[in-house]
């Protein structure tokens, strides 16, 4: 959920998942129960969104009970593996017949990301932690409101996951797909 189409969040793997869980239903505001969310990413055939070493560009369609949402995202400072914020751009649509109109335009299908996510709304901060198939518990945390420096906005999300007492792995910064591609033997640039 970006706000103003600029989404600033910082996710991480979770080494305490029911601990945190137990914080956040005592202490925030449920947004959702269980959702399945299927994302499915894709790259033009004129731009592979692959080349660079750190990949800074995604788009997907994302399938839940809430619908089909399709998305786009630009991660900045480009081709760096530690990014400040995105640019974030998204359209419901009410068919997943996208996904055949892609193929017919030469997108090119790159993985599929499978989660079962539940969210939470701490102190203006949207909190899911998603179970992704093949790859564990994680936890993001997203800002809801206005910062104008993405570095300040991280700095207090760093504070909200100290507070929450999430026991965290290193920060991941390249995301699901690209955790899933490499882990699938994909060699970046």
């Amino acid at each position: 959920m970006a706000y103003k189409n600029k989404e600033i969040e910082v996710k991480f793997f979770l080494k305490n998942t029911p601990k945190v869980i137990d914080f956040l239903n005592n202490n925030a505001r449920k947004n959702n129960h269980e959702e399945n969310q299927t994302d499915t990413y894709f790259t033009p055939a004129h731009k592979n969104f692959l080349e660079p070493e750190y990949p800074f560009q995604w788009l997907r369609i994302r399938e839940s009970k809430k619908g089909i949402i399709l998305n786009y995202k630009h991660f900045y400072p480009e081709n760096q593996k530690e990014i400040d914020y995105c640019d974030e751009f998204e359209a419901v649509i009410s068919s997943p017949i996208v996904k055949n109109i892609f193929e017919k335009l030469d997108f090119k299908k790159l993985v599929e990301v499978k989660k079962n996510r539940n969210s939470w709304m701490y102190k203006d901060v949207e909190i899911s932690i998603d179970q992704v198939e093949e790859l564990g518990a994680f936890i993001e945390l997203e800002i809801t409101t206005h910062f104008d420096d993405p570095k300040v906005a991280k700095s207090y999300l760093y504070d909200i996951v100290k507070e929450i007492g999430a026991e965290v792995g290193e920060e991941d910064y390249r995301g699901y797909p690209f955790i899933l591609l490499e882990k699938r033997g994909y060699k970046f640039s």
